[in-house]
């Protein structure tokens, strides 16, 4: 594995950063309102709502946009970091990762922003929660052993159980559509770089899906709602790319060439769009990005002046 550029891309993709955003003006760059009309209007049929989560007066919060961009409000407002947003699957609850004091917990609240509660109260770092299609289980990612594992816990925040129990790192969980899978990244089997894993929801029978990855390896999988397909990013000569391949990761096509980073890919309910980020090798900003599954065409929506990981975006249920 080539350390310094796994060094480097984790830098770029995990640093909180300090500044404002573009949220004040909100606007499609660079396609004109036509050709955001008709993408959504083919595709979405205006409906479907975001969830993102970027810096602005202070504090990175998490805010509520039309996938045209246009901007419904934060849910938070505070001055601390909040990101790594997921609907509860009826659309009345969010959980997302918050940092307060220097310690990253998972927080709920109610989708009108009331009703804010603390589910985690471990130290180290509790991230990236992940809703259950039933409503009834939260995952998420904890430091808390000494090593990056997965969670899962009730919404309430008890019966906290570690799934993964292992010494290597795993991360990025995301439930397939029935609830009886769980897809995540790894470097464990002496693997010298992230490598997708799929198991059972009470955490057994894992196996590995992804056989060889680049410099940096598949991680961010998330899978279609028909549960079909994944999308996932791995890294090529241009950056690092979405790809989609089937649901045992066979077949996979490459879906970005945009160079850079593109990350944090997230389906749209009707299964027509992916949602993700985009940032340049040198920039600290970056853009929310809509692209077609089918024609692969890749529509910038929003940009983004200091995203901070945690950005990634959310679609709300329907």
């Amino acid at each position: 594995m080539a350390i310094a550029a796994l060094v480097i891309l984790f830098l770029t993709l995990f640093r909180p950063l300090a500044g404002p955003t573009h949220l004040d003006s909100i606007a499609a760059h660079p396609a004109p309102a036509l050709s955001i009309g008709r993408f959504l209007g083919e595709h979405l049929n205006g409906h479907e709502a975001l969830l993102v989560a970027c810096n602005r007066n202070g504090g990175s919060n998490i805010y509520h946009i039309k996938p045209d961009g246009g901007d419904l409000g934060s849910l938070t407002q505070d001055q601390e970091q909040n990101g790594d947003p997921t609907w509860s699957p009826d659309g009345t609850r969010l959980a997302f990762t918050s940092i307060q004091h220097g310690n990253s917990d998972i927080h709920v609240l109610n989708a009108d922003g009331s009703n804010r509660r603390q589910l985690t109260r471990n130290q180290g770092m509790n991230r990236t929660p992940a809703w259950s299609p039933d409503g009834k289980h939260i995952l998420f990612v904890s430091d808390r052993d000494g090593n990056s594992e997965i969670y899962v816990m009730n919404p309430d925040g008890s019966n906290q159980v570690n799934l993964t129990g292992d010494p290597s790192f795993d991360a990025d969980p995301a439930w397939s559509p029935d609830g009886r899978k769980i897809v995540f990244t790894s470097l464990r089997d002496g693997a010298q770089s992230y490598l997708l894993y799929v198991m059972d929801a009470d955490g057994k029978n894992v196996r590995r899906i992804t056989q060889k990855g680049s410099t940096v390896g598949h991680v961010y999988p998330a899978w279609s709602p028909d549960g079909n397909k994944l999308v996932y990013a791995d890294t090529t000569f241009a950056g690092l790319e979405l790809f989609l391949c089937n649901a045992d990761c066979s077949n996979p096509k490459q879906l970005t060439k945009l160079g850079g980073f593109n990350m944090r890919p997230s389906w749209s309910p009707n299964g027509k769009v992916i949602a993700f980020l985009h940032a340049g090798f040198d920039d600290d900003s970056a853009s929310l990005y809509l692209i077609d599954v089918d024609s692969w065409t890749p529509l910038e929506i929003l940009h983004l002046q200091h995203p901070i990981e945690g950005g990634r975006p959310a679609w709300r249920p329907r």
